[in-house]
């Protein structure tokens, strides 16, 4: 496995699903990684000090799910808590182009953005359903940021 390059504090209940315990993060990791396998250092409901994980984020969940058989099956339900040995730092948003490009005229730093602010910005323009839509978010975009210290 990848060697970690930080921790993060992590929480969550056991969930069977085809005959399998997955432990289910209370909280959707994001801007990091998916699907690489890492460590997990499981504190409860059992102490397991390496417990190679698979992390499995989706739209609304993140999964860690081992890659042994080692947690009971009738554990179902069960809070767990633990350290997730992140294999490398938080991805950095991408940019698209046409916002990048916006962004540049203007004057606005994309790099200054928060990891949840990009989230927000990047999903709002996402979802824009035609490219006229899309124009219409970059503007807004860009005059919500510009000026900003």
């Amino acid at each position: 496995m990848p060697r970690p390059t930080g921790e993060l504090a992590v929480h969550g209940h056991l969930q069977q699903h085809e005959g399998e315990t997955l432990l289910v993060v209370d909280e959707r990791l994001s801007g990091h990684d998916t699907f690489l396998s890492t460590t997990l250092r499981l504190e409860q409901p059992v102490h397991l000090r390496d417990l190679a994980v698979r992390i499995l984020t989706f739209d609304d969940v993140t999964v860690l799910s081992p890659l042994d058989p080692v947690l009971p099956q009738e554990g179902a339900g069960e809070e767990w808590s633990g350290t997730l040995l992140i294999p490398h730092g938080a991805r950095p948003p991408a940019i698209p182009d046409d916002l990048a490009q916006a962004a540049a005229e203007a004057g606005v730093d994309t790099g200054g953005w928060s990891p949840a602010e990009a989230r927000h910005l990047l999903t709002f323009l996402a979802e824009a359903g035609s490219a006229s839509v899309r124009t219409e978010r970059i503007g807004m975009i860009i005059t919500a940021l510009s000026g900003r210290s």
